[in-house]
Order: structure tokens, then sequence, then C-alpha cells
């Protein structure tokens, strides 16, 4: 299924093996004014991949290798995924990769996959079915192609080149020291000792005890800089569903902000909707078996989750 693509128009590369799903998507990016082309297997998505003639990818995570395939399966999707950021890994001045990748899954709500698509290289995430999404699926589609500086599909050739290859001087943010290097007096660690609903954590050895809501918010920004030393989350990974402010992240910082010198504050704000833990905080230790008893399961599996990440840097 590929539409009649207009030169001025946005494409994007669907790969996505349920045919009624593909033309609802399809249908849904031509009411936006974009065309699609679109692959059914990890196979024909890589051929067109090559071509690179497309603006931005929706991906199935679950899809079958080749025509010959009779299951599809999450590797066929994860491998074509890793295979499309590994030929466009590029960033743009904003730390936004200039081909953006929406990985989609019906598994997408357990935050294993979630950490694992963006482990792989993916922006943002989609659930199916595609009603479920908040925001709407068409607002993820408008923030990609914004992130990525493609408003104007004029400008796509361009930043195509830019987002090819591996990361220069002249078309990518300079690569972070590697965390081994850095020198700071403030080290964040979590002993993960649980009273109650509460679970101690520590900064320069003082304790605080944080509630249920605030451990999983600080684990989720945890697992961002174990995945990437610039540690960028955007508020909706970090479960914000506010168009706004992110209150849950206010909250956490007045828990911790005694802990820290001078009352310096927890976390950054990049104005766009992504937060991180200030640089110079040191993710120290984290006792991964008591928090493997944790009563909440999301944190177990971020947990265990960010303890893979952490052993294989």
């Amino acid at each position: 299924m590929v539409s009649n693509r207009a030169k001025n128009k946005h494409v994007a590369l669907i790969v996505e093996d349920d045919l009624n799903l593909a033309e609802a998507l399809g249908d849904l990016l031509k009411s936006l004014g974009h065309d699609f082309i679109h692959a059914e297997t990890q196979e024909e998505g890589l051929r067109l991949m090559e071509e690179g003639q497309f603006c931005f990818a929706i991906l199935d995570l679950q899809i079958k290798v080749d025509a010959d395939a009779i299951y599809p399966m999450v590797e066929a999707g994860a491998q074509l995924q890793r295979q499309i950021r590994d030929r466009y890994p590029n960033r743009n001045d904003n730390d936004q990769h200039h081909l953006q990748i929406l990985a989609m899954s019906g598994h997408a709500k357990e935050m294993f996959n979630v950490i694992g698509m963006l482990q792989n290289g993916a922006d943002d995430f989609i659930l199916k079915p595609l009603g479920e999404n908040n925001p709407p699926l068409h607002v993820k589609i408008q923030e990609c192609l914004q992130k990525s500086g493609r408003e104007n599909h004029a400008d796509c050739a361009h930043i195509m080149e830019l987002a090819r290859g591996k990361p220069s001087r002249s078309n990518s943010r300079p690569v972070a020291p590697k965390r081994k290097t850095e020198r700071s007096d403030i080290s964040l660690t979590i002993p993960g000792q649980i009273e109650g609903k509460r679970t101690e954590v520590a900064i320069n050895g003082v304790s605080q005890h944080l509630p249920d809501a605030q451990l999983l918010l600080l684990m989720r920004m945890v697992a961002g800089r174990a995945q990437d030393d610039s540690g960028w989350v955007h508020k909706q990974d970090l479960g914000s569903r506010d168009a706004d402010g992110f209150k849950g992240m206010s909250n956490l910082n007045s828990s911790l902000k005694p802990l820290l010198p001078g009352g310096m504050s927890f976390y950054e704000n990049d104005k766009m909707g992504s937060y991180r833990i200030k640089p110079e905080i040191i993710i120290g230790e984290i006792d991964h078996t008591q928090l493997a008893l944790h009563s909440q399961r999301e944190i177990r599996q971020l947990s265990a989750i960010i303890q893979k990440m952490r052993l294989a840097a």
C-alpha cells in the first residue's frame, strides 16, 4: 500500500503488518496533509529505509521478518528500529533526532517495552489501539516534525542528509564525556530501605524517604540517565498528562531540594517538555536487591532495567 506522493508533502514510513491498522494510519496521515509509504515486513522496511525517501517513521515492533514468515515477532521490529537509527543517528542543536521514529506496540504500557524502544533509538511511542494515546496520535506526529525541524517539507531533504551517517562536528552536538571522568561532590544514591509506602534515597549520605509516586518519577529519570549521558526524558515518558506544567516534578524537587547544597534545584527543564537530573549530580549506588522487594511492579521493573543498562555501559 503506497499513497500517491506529492513532492510538497511530508512522507511517513509506516511499517505495520496489520493492513487494517496501516490503512487507518494512512487515513490519519492524509487528513493531516501528509503522504506515506508502507511496508509489511522487516525486509521490506529495510529496503525502504535504504532509499530514505521519508520524513519520519512509524514502526510497529511486532512484525514479520519477511514475506515467507508465518508469525510476527517483536525481535524483527526491534532490529529494524536499530537498523534505522544506526543509519540515521544524528541529532540537531536541540538534542532531538533529525529523523524521528515513533515506535508502536500494544505492549507499550509495560515500562520494559517503553525503555527498550527508547534504548533502540525511538523518540516516542504509540499505543495500540490508536485511540488510547494521550496526547492523541496526530499531536505526536506534529510534535515529532517540530522537534526534528521539519515544519516545512522543503527543509526535509537537507535535514535527511544531516540525519545520515556518523555524527560530525558540523551537524551534531558534542558528545558528552563519559560519566566516569566527571567530578562532583553531589552524589545521589538509592539505598532502597522501605518504610510503609516510602522508600529511602540519599544525597551525599543524607537520607530522605520518598512516597511511591515520587520514587517512580525519580527511577524514570535515573533510567533516562542510564540510557544516555544527556539524561533528557520527555514529561510524557515521565508520566505527565498535563499539557502545561508538570506538578510531579515540582513535588519531587521539593522533597530533594533540602538535601542539595545551596538549595539548588534537582532537575533541569529544556522548556520543550523534557527534564533531566542536573548533570553535576552523579548517580551512585542503587540497592537493586532492596528495590526488587518493592510493592510497585513498575519500580521493580525499572530497577532491573537500570541495573542491566549500567552493567552494559
